[in-house]
Order: structure tokens, then C-alpha cells, then sequence
């Protein structure tokens, strides 16, 4: 079946926050020119190095870009799931992709060429407008991360519990329940460490009277005190 006539595919490019302006034509033309890719959980989507000469649309499931340590670690930079834009700065920007994209669940992904970006921004100044404040957010969301890597484990746990309390907290008679979000894994390469350090780092949490761990969700006791941990600052 082709691209255009798949109703997940064009749902997706509907759904895509760099286009939200666009005309039903607009993304009947961006559908006609997708390649529909279906791989399973944790397969590659792109390598980095790799030219950047396309981008993606995550029609379903959920995808990761991070970069690969030389100690074999690595460092999430973002999670996309459906709808969502993948690799779009980097085609935009052209060369090469500056990190490694794999399959966090099964995901199906419709990869355009940049050209189409490009067209579409050439025939509709709104989307231009809506494109450069994505890619502007983008840049300071990439600050965030570099400032969340500065800080300890510990640091940067807080700081995640912290901003995931403000959008996902739940108040109880106990405390405010906050779900993780993700696996323990992969929280543990999105903070740039491993498993283990993860647990000695909630465990720390747990220990000082912050939280306690439920699985894959932690009841708070002291948003504060992860506020303050998260900012690096200390009493």
C-alpha cells in the first residue's frame, strides 16, 4: 500500500508539530512522498556519521537518539513517539547526523526527503514561522540537556523526577505518586548512566526522605528537595 493511502501515515503527518498550519493539500503532497519503514525493537534507524539527507515521522511505537560513549555508555538525548519529528534539525542543517537513532519499541517511521521540508516552507510562510520556533525550542531544549549532564547522578535523577512531578505527578494521601515514565533502563541511558547507578541513586533518595520507590513509579515526599538537587544548588 502506498504511503498516501495508509490512514496511520497521513494521521501521523497530521498529527507533526513542525507542520501544524499546514493545508489538508500540504500533507496529502508530504504522504505521496514518504517512505514507510516498519523495524523491530532495537534496530537501527540511522547511525551517526550517516548522511542527513532525510527525516522521519513516527507513525507508531517510539524511537530514541542518543550518542554512544567510548566506554560503551550511552546518552539519550531525546525519545519521539507517534507524530513526532525525527532528525528533521539534522536534515535541515545537512551533512551528517549527529547521533545514532534506534528502535525503542517496534516503530514504524515515514522517512521524507529534505527537499520536502524545504518546499513546503517555500510555499507557506506560516509553516515557516511555526518550523523556526520548533527548531529554536529544540536548541533550548538542547541546553537543558547539557546543563541536566553537568550535574551528578543523583543531580540529574532529581532534576527528571522533579520536571516529571510537574507533569505527571498525581497528589495521594501519601504523597504525590509520579510515574518514571520509561523503564528503568532506559532512564538510566537518558541520564547518561547505567542501571546500577540509577538504584544507588534512588536509593539515595529514598535513604535522605525524598521519595520511595514503587516499581515503575516513585511516591515524593519533598518536590523542594528535588528542585533543589536538580538545580545544583544545595542548602
Amino acid at each position: 500500500m502506498s504511503a498516501e493511502a495508509r490512514d496511520d501515515v497521513r494521521a501521523a503527518l497530521r498529527a507533526c508539530r513542525l507542520w501544524r498550519t499546514a493545508s489538508e493539500d500540504a500533507i496529502d503532497r508530504l504522504a505521496s512522498r514518504a517512505k514507510v519503514e516498519t523495524v523491530p525493537r532495537g534496530a537501527a534507524l540511522a547511525a551517526e556519521g550517516d548522511p542527513a539527507d532525510t527525516f522521519g515521522v513516527v507513525v507508531t511505537g517510539r524511537a530514541r537518539v542518543y550518542h554512544l560513549q567510548a566506554d560503551g555508555r550511552s546518552i539519550t538525548y531525546e525519545t519521539v513517539e507517534t507524530g513526532d519529528p525525527l532528525a528533521a534539525v539534522a536534515a535541515l542543517a545537512g551533512g551528517r547526523y549527529p547521533a545514532n537513532i534506534d528502535a525503542a519499541t517496534p516503530v514504524t517511521v515515514a522517512w521524507l526527503p529534505r527537499e520536502a521540508l524545504f518546499d513546503l516552507m517555500a510555499t507557506d510562510a506560516d509553516v515557516s514561522r511555526v518550523i523556526i520556533s520548533d527548531l529554536a525550542g529544540r536548541v533550548v531544549n538542547l541546553t537543558a540537556v547539557v546543563q541536566t549532564l553537568a550535574l551528578d547522578v543523583p543531580g540529574r535523577l532529581a532534576r527528571y523526577l522533579f520536571q516529571r512531578s510537574l507533569a505527571a505527578g498525581e497528589a495521594t494521601t501519601e504523597g504525590l505518586r509520579v510515574p518514571l515514565g520509561m523503564p528503568k533502563a532506559e532512564l538510566a541511558a537518558s541520564l547518561g548512566t547505567v542501571p546500577e547507578t540509577l538504584s544507588r541513586a534512588l536509593g539515595r533518595l529514598r535513604d535522605d526522605g525524598v521519595l520511595e520507590v514503587r516499581g515503575n513509579e516513585v511516591l515524593v515526599f519533598d518536590v523542594g528537595a528535588l528542585a533543589r538537587m536538580g538545580s545544583g544548588y544545595g542548602e
